[in-house]
């Protein structure tokens, strides 16, 4: 061979030798399931570091002196919210003129703010009514026998308005009827607990001296056997049970009527039925 072509040989075997220095070894041995699995796997708990799950949110039981004497919650509301909860209130939008009333119901007329469920009165008219005012039921939302009823309210004072906490029976009928509490506007001093076991058959109490348009506590413990009625846990009046339905709450404001008379210039509107929480147990 000539020197030329030596040296020419030397070179390219040189060259290949640096090429394959610099070259990643290559295995002769394919990468395996299990080594894939294990590759996966341990990329997974890279993941799960980067990314942590956030903490469980665990929700306390709501407990007060009625849950811890054994009674158990079926429904609460207290207001804290800005907006009225549609799946625990109806707002009623209806009128009647029956015995003289002379106010329609209007959603509008129901708010709740800073934890408390407004429903307001005012004169502005409406069609052919005179006033305004505002209704709530827990009609088709909750239902039940029996169980305390538990509201904490104040109510509005004035000729001609009339506010009221009432139970009705599922069915639609008239009767019975539980009024838990229900004041005259110009008799403020005056707070009513009435029982209807049919039309023209009722037993009733007045509880004097008791400023309705102050905050209160309204309770009624409804058994087979009896209804209690409390005013701030102090019981006020107690007779035989006179319903035996299921039944839903109603919490609103009548304007006029024969029994609470019309609104007149001493009447202050608007006027405002106000409520802090209603809460509802079973046994």
């Amino acid at each position: 061979m000539e020197e030329g072509q030596l040296i020419r040989a030397i070179f390219i075997v040189f060259i290949i030798l640096l090429c394959s220095c610099n070259s990643e070894p290559v295995s002769s041995n394919p990468i395996t399931k299990d080594e894939v699995k294990e590759i996966n796997e341990k990329e997974e708990e890279v993941e799960i570091i980067k990314h942590p799950t956030e903490p469980a949110i665990v929700e306390v039981p709501y407990v007060d002196q009625h849950t811890e004497a054994g009674w158990r919650l079926t429904f609460r509301d207290e207001f804290d919210v800005s907006q009225v909860s549609s799946t625990n209130w109806n707002l009623l939008n209806s009128g009647y003129k029956d015995h003289g009333r002379l106010h329609h119901y209007l959603p509008d007329e129901v708010t709740s703010d800073s934890g408390v469920l407004k429903l307001e009165v005012s004169d502005t008219p409406y069609e052919s009514y005179p006033y305004r005012s505002g209704a709530v039921t827990t009609q088709g939302l909750h239902e039940q026998m029996y169980g305390k009823f538990e509201i904490r309210a104040r109510f509005p004072k004035g000729q001609g308005l009339f506010p009221a906490i009432w139970l009705l029976p599922t069915d639609h009928s008239s009767y019975p009827e539980i009024d838990i509490v229900e004041m005259l506007g110009q008799l403020p001093n005056e707070l009513w607990h009435v029982a209807h076991q049919k039309k023209g058959s009722r037993a009733f109490h007045l509880n004097e001296q008791i400023d309705g348009s102050e905050w209160h506590t309204y309770t009624l413990d409804w058994s087979p056997d009896e209804l209690i009625f409390y005013i701030d846990d102090e019981i006020t009046f107690r007779i035989s049970n006179v319903s035996h339905t299921e039944m839903y709450l109603l919490m609103n404001v009548t304007v006029g009527g024969t029994w609470v008379g019309d609104p007149n210039a001493t009447t202050q509107f608007p006027a405002y039925m106000e409520v802090d929480y209603v809460r509802i147990y079973q046994k």
